[in-house]
């Protein structure tokens, strides 16, 4: 035991520590410190970004809409080996919207097919320019979020909040990695990392669906990009410091009730828990093994992959945005023409008016939608005369959700968890409904 100790010690030197403060330091800066007119630094980048380029970002988007389909023709109809291997884990569904894109696009930009689709500004007219929106803040926030992942403040914070993971949320220290992980870059990236530590036997089967489906949330820099497609960027800090206590409010309760409390207790060879297996490590100086595992990711840090980031932002943005622009038209359509959402969200209407929020109708089918896609609900609100207390709601409501299908619920459903649609589809029913009024109420104390 001495000898371990003595080995981190060694790790533990004034430059790394050093680094980690600096780098901690900024990162904060970026993304949690109102610098303009209540924005953040990362706003104000990506404000500015946008009146730079102007009408240029559309044209971007729609390079970039019409490069990935090549790539994909390139890759799986000739078979070039680069780009092969480039698509190689994209799945039919992908690709097949990757191509209505190219096609949604070329209807807007020659105004041919369906007017009341592509010529309609609700619709067509706002695809583009939201397109452009979302690119740029995925691209900036996925590059700059480096300096937080890299800098060490996830482990730091991690180990500091471990002695309160068993007692309040019954799940071991590495959960709170996994919200942290989760939080930095993606609910897949926690739902992945949940999955290897069932496996490791660290988490039950409970503990590790507990983790996935309530630590698993959107990540700080998707936060801004639904900001973006509201129009309340200036709310992004609130919205980040409430995602993160919506998580700490409601997790004790969703663990401690149906359905994930009826999860077996078990590991994946089937051993049960035991009391010896929940026993907390308080040997050592908490702050001091923080600093070291913080301190030693830092060093991590360096300019050629800092650069390297923003070329896999730029590359993971064309995807999110070449996928969601068919989700958008369809959906829009959906919402615009027909009265499918407005029907299934009715009782959701009728309930926010019991909690007095602004445009309870015209908001209504979020709930529905925020299952499907955590962009739906705010999408089918845009362009319209929404209150901005209802936006808000609207916003942090899908990313209090976290299970929707598009991203973790597939993560989930693909992991060793073995966990069945049916069980999703009660987790999202429960922790929605659970939701809902400390969404409502957080929104009535902010406006």
């Amino acid at each position: 035991m001495m000898t371990n100790e003595n080995e981190t010690v060694q790790k533990l030197d004034t430059n790394s520590v050093l680094k980690f403060i600096l780098l901690s330091m900024l990162g904060i800066f970026l993304f949690f410190i109102p610098v303009q007119e209540s924005n953040v630094p990362l706003v104000v980048i990506i404000n500015t970004l946008r009146s730079l380029l102007g009408d240029a970002l559309i044209g971007i988007v729609v390079i970039m809409v019409v490069t990935l389909n090549i790539s994909v023709l390139l890759g799986r109809v000739f078979k070039v080996k680069w780009f092969a291997e480039y698509h190689k884990n994209d799945k039919p569904d992908q690709i097949l919207f990757f191509f209505l894109s190219l096609i949604s696009t070329i209807c807007i930009l020659f105004e041919i097919g369906p007017a009341f689709i592509f010529q309609d500004p609700r619709i067509g007219g706002e695809l583009l320019p939201l397109s452009a929106d979302i690119m740029s803040t995925i691209t900036l926030a996925g590059w700059l979020i480096f300096i937080i992942l890299k800098s060490g403040l996830v482990e730091f914070v991690g180990i500091l909040i471990e002695p309160l993971m068993r007692p309040i949320f019954k799940l071991p220290g590495q959960s709170a990695i996994d919200c942290l992980s989760s939080f930095v870059v993606s609910p897949a990236v926690a739902i992945y990392l949940t999955d290897d530590y069932y496996q490791e036997k660290v988490y039950t089967k409970r503990e590790a669906i507990g983790a996935a489906s309530c630590f698993s949330t959107c990540s700080v820099g998707f936060i801004g990009v639904l900001a973006a497609m509201g129009g309340i960027e200036y709310q992004f800090g609130v919205l980040v410091i409430c995602s993160l206590l919506l998580v700490f409010v409601l997790t004790p309760i969703l663990l401690r009730i149906p359905p994930i409390s009826s999860y077996k207790n078990e590991y994946v060879d089937n051993r049960v828990q035991t009391k010896e297996d929940c026993v907390v490590d308080k040997q050592g100086n908490a702050f001091r093994r923080a600093l070291i595992a913080a301190s030693n990711r830092s060093e991590e840090f360096n300019m050629k992959d800092f650069a390297l980031r923003l070329v896999n932002s730029l590359k993971f943005a064309q995807r999110i945005v070449t996928y969601m622009m068919t989700i958008v038209v369809v959906t829009l359509t959906l919402v615009y023409y027909t009265p499918i959402f407005t029907w299934v969200g009715r009782p959701f209407g009728i309930l926010f008016e019991l909690l007095q929020l602004p445009n309870a109708a015209e908001i209504s089918a979020a709930p529905i939608l925020g299952f499907l896609s955590i962009t739906l609900p705010v999408i089918s609100i845009s362009g319209q005369e929404i209150a901005e207390q209802s936006v808000f709601f609207v916003v942090l409501l899908s990313i209090a959700q976290i299970i929707f299908i598009s991203e973790a619920g597939s993560a989930m459903l693909q992991s060793s968890l073995n966990i069945k649609f049916k069980d999703i589809v009660k987790m999202v029913a429960v922790r929605t409904m659970i939701a809902i009024p400390i969404v409502a109420f957080i929104s009535h104390l902010l406006f």
